[in-house]
Order: C-alpha cells, then sequence, then structure tokens
C-alpha cells in the first residue's frame, strides 16, 4: 500500500510540474514601452537619423566636405540620413567609368547631408573611406 501512495504522490508531482511549465509568463512592460535612450543629435536631425558611433567619423567627413563644397560652416550642415548599407563592390555604388573595383560587397553608409539650399549623397566603407556619390 505504501508503494502505491509514494507512486500516486510521485504522478502527482509531476503532473504539477508539467502543468506549471505551460503556464504562460505573468506579463510585464514590453520591451517597446522601455524609453530608449537617444544621443543628441544636431538640430534638425531627426533621432534616426543619428549615427552610431561606429559611423560618426564617416558622417564627420562627409559633414567637413559637405561644409567646404557649399562655403558654409559645418555647423550649417544638417545630416539628414544615416543608413547602413553593404554594397555591391569596393565603389561603394558610385563607380567612374574606366575604374576597376575589387569585387567584394562592402560594408558601410549612406549619408546624406543638406545646407546652403543643397543636399549632397555621400557613401562610405566601414573603415572611414567617404566619397561624395551625387549632388
Amino acid at each position: 500500500m505504501r508503494a502505491l501512495l509514494y507512486l500516486y504522490l510521485c504522478l502527482v508531482g509531476l503532473s504539477s510540474a508539467c502543468a506549471a511549465s505551460n503556464v504562460p509568463p505573468t506579463p510585464g512592460p514590453s520591451p517597446a514601452a522601455a524609453p530608449a535612450s537617444v544621443a543628441s543629435p544636431k538640430p534638425g536631425v531627426s533621432p534616426s537619423a543619428s549615427p552610431g558611433p561606429e559611423a560618426q567619423q564617416a558622417v564627420n567627413q562627409a559633414t567637413h566636405d559637405a561644409a567646404q563644397r557649399m562655403s558654409v560652416s559645418d555647423t550649417d550642415i544638417s545630416v539628414d540620413r544615416v543608413e547602413p548599407r553593404q554594397w555591391p563592390d569596393a565603389s561603394l555604388g558610385c563607380p567612374r567609368q574606366g575604374d576597376v573595383y575589387a569585387q567584394v560587397v562592402t560594408p558601410g553608409y549612406l549619408i546624406v547631408v543638406s545646407g546652403g539650399g543643397q543636399q549632397l549623397e555621400y557613401h562610405s566603407d566601414a573603415r572611414g573611406r567617404v566619397i561624395l556619390c551625387s549632388q
């Protein structure tokens, strides 16, 4: 009789353990509800356009080049967009006729800046090389 009672208690314990694992977790605050920390962008830049630290060097080079081309101060240039990209080759998506480029996918960034009534598009690689792609 003791063996049956012991067996019964083991089965009840096992079934309650299995039932407990099927209980959904208690809802808590969703990760989307938590406030995100956003770096302070330049004036006129939306938080989505704020570059990450790995892109900052390329953004700085692009804004400096754009300021020189537009004959304005670096502070008069606004960063409109910074997007990570996988360029199809070493031309960074801006091949020049007659040049030869390594045929390797090149990670980098699309950087769009504006100032002085113009908007410029720069392409970069992950190593900091930045080129003006279109005006």
